[in-house]
């Protein structure tokens, strides 16, 4: 699965008309949102030690601005595996897109393509997974629709479709 730091993306294509977007990126995109780390509620603590800086935490209802603080987001590119199998995503070495975060499952999310568009599923995971706020059902397949957000347990993605994107890439 190929992927690309969004700051290249709009770099190269922040200024291009979807015509040329397109040629050379038809394919939908999974944008792997950045977001703040967050610490465990309970830590380990050396006696005598000095307790960590408080991290401050943005007020509720906030809109994170990309590029600040929380990271980088990362696009990856969305396309049909040649052998017509779907798309695992989570922090198991055998997935497609492999992600190492510890709250995500082997397997955590499977996506496939057919005639009507791109579908994710929650595979069983154990922390959940939503679509736009909407607990996804293990196993049940969920048409996305471009600019639809997923939160696979705390990692959030954004769906695009090339069009999407490179609005998103404008923005």
């Amino acid at each position: 699965m190929k992927s690309y730091l969004l700051s290249s993306l709009v770099f190269r294509f922040s200024s291009s008309e979807l015509d040329a977007f397109a040629k050379v990126h038809a394919h939908d995109w999974l944008l792997w949102e950045p977001g703040a780390w967050k610490p465990p509620a309970s830590t380990t603590a050396v006696m005598g030690s000095t307790p960590p800086p408080k991290v401050p935490t943005p007020p509720p209802g906030s809109t994170p601005t990309p590029g600040k603080a929380q990271g980088e987001a990362l696009a990856l590119a969305l396309e049909p595996r040649k052998d017509g199998k779907p798309i695992t995503l989570g922090r198991g070495s055998d997935c497609d897109a492999v992600i190492n975060d510890g709250t995500l499952s082997q397997i955590h999310l499977v996506f496939m393509k057919d005639d009507k568009g791109w579908t994710v599923r929650d595979a069983g995971s154990r922390n959940g997974s939503s679509l736009d706020g909407v607990k996804l059902l293990p196993g049940k397949p969920v048409l996305l629709k471009s600019g639809m957000r997923v939160l696979a347990a705390q990692v959030a993605f954004s769906f695009y479709d090339a069009a999407g994107m490179l609005a998103r890439l404008k923005a």
